[in-house]
């Protein structure tokens, strides 16, 4: 029987800057992006999937025109299909 499996995206969320100028590049919501992981994790795991792999994506920006620095965008999740 070939494997079933299903990706996918799960954005990490920015938390709003406190001010339109600020210095500081922006942080990310661990806690939401968390909440977010752990619900798709549920649902999947409701449609007969199971977590295979879950990957860290990185990018890069360049903040203020001058300081260049990596965060994590969100993270890839890949799940197989269980057997019935």
């Amino acid at each position: 029987m070939p494997f079933t499996y299903k990706t996918i995206y799960v954005p990490a969320p920015e938390l709003k800057s406190k001010s339109v100028f600020s210095a500081q590049p922006p942080e990310l919501n661990g806690d939401q992006l968390a909440r977010d992981v752990q619900a798709t994790l549920l649902e999947m795991e409701a449609e007969g999937y199971r977590l295979h792999s879950i990957t860290p994506i990185a990018s890069g920006r360049v903040h203020m025109s001058s300081m260049a620095y990596s965060y994590t965008d969100g993270v890839l999740m890949v799940f197989q299909k269980t057997a019935v």
